[in-house]
């Protein structure tokens, strides 16, 4: 048994990916246990505990003494304990309680979500050795016994069989119910996500959700369910619409006759509007839950899908089970298994039958064939050197995925090249096709500049505060701007700050097209560059640590929808690492969440000795592929560090952001705010530069964003998202 356990949520699922909700166990087996632990806490060390219900203090079952093997940690788990005997007393089986405990080097312990063990007695016992009559003649007894009497056999014997219809009501919860808007939600089908009772196989009939939202939804809805097969989603069912919605009312879609799941099918749940089922978003109670991959709610069906797997919509949803028979009031099997299995048996009967007819048959074939033997071989090895001869012709893809094809390529369908395609220039002089290729990437260059607007310092309006000054030295006034940052005194490192508004043409009339910015700055003393984005007051502060925040959102928190970055460069060369450790935080607002967020970044960029940083910074730029939902949070942006110096790689990426909308934007970035710490004994410096402004093209499209995403160095290490906590510590 092996299983794999997410140190960060204590999730348990199987190797394959999906949860592990149950596991069957028989009575005095050895089961060889393999466990390994993703995300893992420090030096953790894992144990099975299995008790007889999850508020119980005795412990039924342990298994300890795990061994590392590899990324695995392996044990024997024998079932038989004394408790496990006492638990079980008559009965034939019992179902208990068992957690997956990571340990820590302190004793902490951290505990998996509850799976439930079920452990029955051997059917057999261990001396049963089937009658000789069965061993001799095995065709005839299954067939006919078990294909034609096995019911009346079982009745004549005091064992009744009995029809067994069922029906389930799963649940997604109630717990931190919240709201969100729904537009389709991906899962695995069996996911906890959905709580109770759920077979291998079933019909789903209906989904219950509970509207949200002031206004009524007054046309009509119905859900879509989309399966995942053979790498694309299909549709498998649609239910009967809902119309007429109000806050709080719960819409029950009904599918007739039911939709036919399995567990571990791959599903989206679709919103449709009206009767040409458009793609819809409604206002749902929702619920929140840990994020798994590929779960989550999903703006369209496509593979993979894009999911925000932090909300999960509050729904019930009943389904229906296939006909079967119990045994004593346990299912055994279905009625399809059961047909299934009886022509099976008869298959299996009559294929024996026709095997021993054709036994003799084959006994006369086998002489001629020696016969043709020899011809057979000679065919065969002129066979294999074709095939070998066909084999080399054919282009061979080496151990890095590459393949040289001497010859053309031609190919009636797209070819996709997501790495990216490299053409050669021709050699000596270009033939017309060369000069074309020129000419259009010549015309994409100039295109891509028109797109792009200057933004210069306002230079007249900039302030200081603490120990840095303007410098008359290195300064164009609105182009350029440097600063002088004093030296430390004994025993204490000097501060300043530099507010740094700026201007530039940004035509808009409620609306604009800017979709990302860069600024040149750099600093010699280490620094924090802060700046505000998007539309919404911030209030801008000086005279604070560097862990505090220079700017936030003003009028006291007020809602509104841009963004304020900061970047702090402030450790030293990392002589192990090799590099230095970079901070990014954003704070942002999403009206599902209802407050103020900040999600921290922390970045590592490897480079050497001769990029000294925030030395050889030259450019921030802030790129976004399009404008993001303000309900819920989509990354649609990014953050980049151009550095200059003599390492291969100079351009990294440092934080995907979520993005701002174009509504009341003016030049797309506001303020820059410097905070320079110098621990020497001497003056440095920090400069500030003009930036550019860059617009969408046609589609909402920004080309510089998507060149950007695949030349840069993906440099992020980890990132967390936290409700806002302002950080407002004086020097």
């Amino acid at each position: 048994m092996e299983l794999v356990i997410d140190g960060r949520t204590m999730a348990v699922r199987w190797p394959s990916g999906v949860p592990v909700t149950d596991v069957s166990l028989v009575l005095g087996d050895t089961v060889p246990v393999r466990i390994r632990v993703d995300h893992a806490l420090t030096d953790c060390t894992p144990a099975l505990a299995v008790k007889q219900t999850i508020g119980s203090a005795d412990l039924v079952m342990t298994v300890t003494a795990f061994t590392r093997q590899d990324d695995w940690q392996e044990a024997s788990w024998v079932v038989n304990t004394v408790p496990l005997q006492e638990a079980l007393d008559s009965a034939d089986r019992v179902e208990l309680v068992g957690e997956v405990v990571l340990v820590a080097p302190d004793g902490a312990q951290h505990t998996s979500r509850p799976i439930r063990v079920t452990v029955r007695r051997d059917i057999l016992p261990a001396d049963y050795a089937p009658p000789v009559e069965v061993l001799a003649d095995w065709s005839d007894l299954v067939a006919t016994a078990l294909a034609a009497q096995l019911p009346a056999a079982l009745k004549d014997a005091g064992v009744e069989l009995e029809a067994a219809t069922g029906q389930s009501t799963l649940s997604s919860g109630d717990a931190a119910d919240t709201w969100t808007i729904v537009g389709g939600y991906a899962m695995t089908w069996g996911d906890e996500i959905l709580a109770g009772h759920l077979p291998d196989s079933c019909r789903l009939t209906s989904i219950s959700t509970v509207y949200f939202f002031t206004d009524p939804a007054l046309n009509q809805y119905c859900l879509r369910i989309w399966r995942l097969t053979d790498g694309a989603y299909s549709l498998i069912g649609t239910s009967a619409y809902v119309s007429n919605l109000s806050s709080g009312q719960t819409a029950t879609w009904v599918f007739t006759p039911g939709v036919p799941l399995t567990r571990g099918d791959v599903i989206i749940i679709q919103v449709c509007e009206g009767t040409e089922m458009t793609p819809y978003a409604l206002g749902m109670h929702a619920v929140l839950t840990p994020s798994v991959p590929g779960r989550g709610l999903v703006a369209e069906v496509a593979n993979p899908p894009a999911v925000n797997g932090t909300m999960a919509p509050l729904m019930t949803v009943v389904v229906d089970y296939d006909d079967g028979i119990t045994l004593g009031g346990m299912e055994l099997a279905t009625a399809r298994q059961l047909d299934s299995l009886g022509r099976d048996v008869r298959q299996s009967s009559a294929t024996s039958e026709a095997a021993a007819r054709t036994a003799g048959q084959s006994a006369a074939a086998a002489s001629r064939a020696a016969n043709n033997a020899a011809t057979s071989a000679t065919s065969a090895a002129n066979s294999a050197t074709a095939v070998q001869q066909a084999l080399a012709a054919i282009p061979q893809v080496d151990d890095a995925g590459n393949m040289t094809i001497p010859g053309g390529l031609t190919a009636a369908g797209t070819v996709n090249a997501n790495g990216g395609i490299n053409i050669p220039l021709a050699v000596g002089a270009p033939t017309d096709t060369g000069a074309v290729n020129r000419f259009y990437t010549s015309g994409l260059a100039g295109a891509v500049s028109a797109l792009v607007q200057p933004i210069y310092l306002n230079s007249s309006s900039i302030t200081v505060a603490g120990s840095i000054s303007k410098s008359s030295n290195g300064t164009l006034a609105g182009l350029t701007q440097r600063f002088s940052v004093g030296a430390a005194s004994a025993g204490s490192n000097a501060y300043g700050s530099a507010v740094i508004p700026l201007t530039g043409p940004n035509g808009q009339f409620n609306y604009s097209s800017v979709c990302g910015f860069s600024l040149a700055v750099n600093a010699t003393a280490f620094a924090k560059f802060t700046f505000g984005i998007g539309r919404g007051s911030k209030t801008n502060r000086t005279g604070l640590t560097m862990d505090s925040y220079s700017m936030i959102p003003g009028n006291d928190l007020a809602v509104n929808h841009g963004e304020i970055i900061d970047v702090t460069i402030n450790t030293p060369y990392d002589t192990v690492r090799k590099g230095y450790e970079i901070r990014v935080r954003e704070i942002f607002y999403v009206s599902s969440v209802g407050h103020w967020q900040v999600k921290t970044t922390t970045v590592f960029l490897s480079v050497g000795t001769n990029e000294l940083m925030p030395n050889g910074l030259n450019r921030l730029i802030y790129m976004q592929s399009g404008p993001p939902s303000t309900a819920v949070r989509e990354e649609k942006a990014a953050l980049y560090m151009e550095l200059g110096g003599g390492s291969t790689n100079t351009l990294f990426k440092i934080a995907s952001l979520r993005g701002f909308i174009a509504f009341e934007a003016g030049t797309g970035v506001s303020t820059l705010i410097i905070d320079a710490r110098n621990e020497k004994t001497y003056a440095l410096s920090a400069d500030a530069g003009t930036g550019t402004r860059h617009l969408y093209s046609n589609g909402l499209t920004n080309p510089t964003y998507h060149a950007l995403e695949a030349m840069a160095v993906n440099a992020i290490e980890a990132e967390e998202t936290a409700d806002f906590e302002d950080i407002n510590i004086p020097l």
